[in-house]
């Protein structure tokens, strides 16, 4: 049956004019009327962000130092701009096309060769236009969030088409893991790769290793992918977590440094190296990694505070030991990335307020107190003019950051005033039973209040520092619960930006992860809920 593209709409992403040309005129003799062009990643989400397409056709290099086409995938669903029932088509040579699809759920539908032949192109296209028919309502039950339906008619078309029984299954393990039924999804996996060699399916098992503490297995089956240098945003990831959840933090940087070296435009690889660094305390490396971070993740959905707070918190150090121009050039790109923290996230709920802390932290460690203390009393000052609830959230950083100050009375008194609000908030009753718990020796009490209080404040880093460290207690006198709270620490202490935490939270972080990879993990076999 001949596929009928005149309805179809289209995206093509190509910084060169000639071969954009090229395609947009073979696919207008194929039919298709409605066709977008964009030069680069951040201009293709843009168009996104107004317009769904039915195909998107993108160049995998969009020129050096410039995000490339899998980065455009990525994003995109990241950001929730791409259907199930779209196709993304990346335009790579043959040769290196095999190195780019090592991905588990940012891999493209297909892949295409420049020159541009019609035949070829409509080959292309026709063959993955009859799958996506097939799956058509597999398709519109995932975009619709019904993933427990979605695996049902996965595993009906399966029995119905044999032949897409691996297509199929790289679906039906992606539903797997987006349910939390990890030990399945293992499963699945591992009977894909005892057949043949499948970058993707090693991708999913090491995640699903990860999930189930299986960190040997998981760095034992990640590495494999990237020793084979797939183009994998997610191996790295997954295996930095997987190093630092075993407490090898040295290993997780080298190998964060060469997920770079492949990958340089890549946001998430940059901040999460730079994180490393922090936690070890090797500023230079840290303050580049934060800066590519930065610019990378612009305009983008990876684009976050975290990143702009850590370049700043790293700079500090540079003021404090560098010579006197390294110091005051330090001291102004600080001055002006609080700045642009603020004018880059006006829409995030207290970034004024946190740009102050923050300021107030690092030119203390700067050794520039007349700057501390002047941020410190805007600090002071925004909060006072906060509502008594949003109070009560920001209470605590404000308590660490006035700690041993001339401010420190006057926050104190505040503490004092907002406790009877603070029982009034399911979050802060939560917390302040934990607390009793805590102090009462029920640290399994403990943790599961603070859980409790963590699910519904999960931005309150004191909350998730303090499940962490009822979750070790618990941990540390091997009750039966000891496997599944050490699991959720990994998750909560993972999950934190270390580049937004004041000097005393990365401190208490240090040491807390420090102490939860010195407990002993006994794998799990079955899934995590």
């Amino acid at each position: 049956m001949e596929i009928n593209y005149s309805g179809k709409s289209v995206l093509i992403v190509d910084n060169t004019l000639e071969d954009l040309s090229a395609l947009r005129q073979i696919l207008s003799r194929l039919g298709v009327e409605r066709i977008q062009v964009a030069s680069s990643v951040n201009m293709a989400l843009s168009l996104l962000r107004l317009e769904k397409y039915d195909l998107c056709f993108v160049d995998y290099d969009l020129g050096q130092d410039e995000k490339n086409g899998l980065q455009l995938l990525h994003e995109a669903n990241a950001e929730g701009l791409l259907s199930h029932r779209n196709l993304f088509i990346l335009v790579v040579d043959t040769e290196r096309s095999h190195l780019l699809f090592g991905s588990l759920e940012n891999s493209p539908d297909t892949y295409i060769s420049k020159p541009y032949d019609i035949a070829r192109v409509r080959s292309r296209l026709d063959k993955v236009m009859r799958i996506k028919n097939v799956t058509a309502k597999l398709d519109e039950l995932w975009d619709q969030g019904e993933l427990d339906e979605a695996l049902i008619c996965c595993d009906g078309l399966s029995e119905l088409y044999p032949g897409l029984h691996l297509y199929l299954s790289r679906l039906k393990g992606i539903l797997l893991l987006q349910l939390g039924r990890y030990g399945e999804a293992a499963q699945l996996f591992e009977s894909l790769i005892d057949k043949r060699d499948l970058p993707w399916a090693e991708v999913g098992v090491g995640a699903a290793y990860f999930h189930l503490a299986r960190y040997d297995d998981a760095l034992r089956m990640l590495n494999r992918v990237v020793d084979n240098q797939h183009i994998c945003a997610e191996a790295f990831s997954w295996l930095g977590r997987a190093y630092w959840a075993k407490g090898s933090l040295s290993q997780a940087i080298n190998l964060m440094r060469k997920a770079i070296m492949l990958q340089p435009t890549v946001p998430q690889l940059q901040r999460e190296l730079a994180d490393l660094a922090a936690q070890a305390s090797d500023w230079t490396i840290a303050i580049d990694a934060y800066r590519a971070a930065v610019r990378y993740a612009r305009y983008s959905i990876f684009q976050e505070p975290a990143a702009y707070f850590g370049m700043a918190r790293a700079l500090a150090y540079t003021i404090k030991d560098g010579d006197e121009v390294q110091s005051k050039e330090a001291e102004e790109e600080v001055i002006r990335i609080l700045e642009d923290v603020v004018l880059d996230h006006q829409d995030y709920e207290g970034i004024g307020l946190r740009a102050k802390l923050c300021a107030g932290d690092i030119f203390r460690i700067g050794d520039i107190p007349e700057l501390s203390v002047q941020r410190m009393r805007d600090a002071c000052a925004m909060f006072q003019a906060l509502d008594q609830e949003q109070r009560c959230v920001w209470l605590d950083a404000m308590v660490d950051a006035t700690a041993n100050t001339a401010l420190a009375d006057t926050i104190a008194g505040q503490k004092k005033e907002l406790a009877s609000v603070m029982v009034t908030l399911a979050w802060g009753k939560a917390s302040l039973k934990a607390m009793v718990c805590f102090r009462k020796g029920d640290f399994l009490g403990a943790f599961q209040n603070f859980t409790e209080a963590h699910d519904l404040l999960p931005e309150h880093i004191g909350i998730a520092l303090n499940m962490v460290q009822a979750g070790i207690e618990v941990a540390r006198r091997n009750s039966a619960d000891a496997m599944g709270v050490l699991m959720r620490c990994d998750e909560v202490l993972a999950d934190l930006r270390f580049g937004e935490l004041s000097e005393r939270q990365a401190a208490r972080y240090r040491t807390l992860a420090k102490r939860c990879c010195e407990l002993e993990r006994p794998a799990v076999t079955d899934g995590v809920g």
